[in-house]
């Protein structure tokens, strides 16, 4: 696969499974653009992100959501104030995700293939 961003080595990582389905993303764009899909690290190349969990393939992944209304909670956060939810639909050659972080959060490694202008404002 041909990866959007430049991923490290073991990323994605061994358990993480071909993109197939519906999920929902956080977007500033509407209708949503390129930018509304890149990852923490594209975002914010200087930070050094930590916690649980988090590691370098982690943030070079984008945040997805299974669940319309964990995306919609997180827009209560003042810097989504002013976002949208992006509904996609993933297929196989859109790259590789995995479940992580709580309740129906995903990491999805995006790959070049990934058309941006599916994603539907909902």
């Amino acid at each position: 696969m041909e990866w959007f961003e430049v991923l490290p080595e073991q990323c994605p990582p061994s358990d993480a499974k071909q993109c197939e389905g519906c999920y929902y993303r956080i977007a500033n764009g509407n209708p949503a653009t390129t930018e509304d899909f890149f990852s923490q690290k594209k975002l914010q190349p200087d930070i050094i992100f930590r916690g649980l969990g988090i590691d370098e393939c982690v943030t070079r992944a984008v945040s997805l959501f299974s669940e319309k209304g964990e995306a919609e909670r997180r827009l209560k956060l003042p810097k989504f104030k002013k976002a949208n939810i992006a509904l996609v639909t993933l297929e196989p050659k859109d790259g590789m995700i995995k479940k992580t972080f709580g309740i129906a959060h995903y990491s999805w490694w995006r790959t070049k293939n990934f058309n941006v202008s599916q994603a539907k404002i909902v």
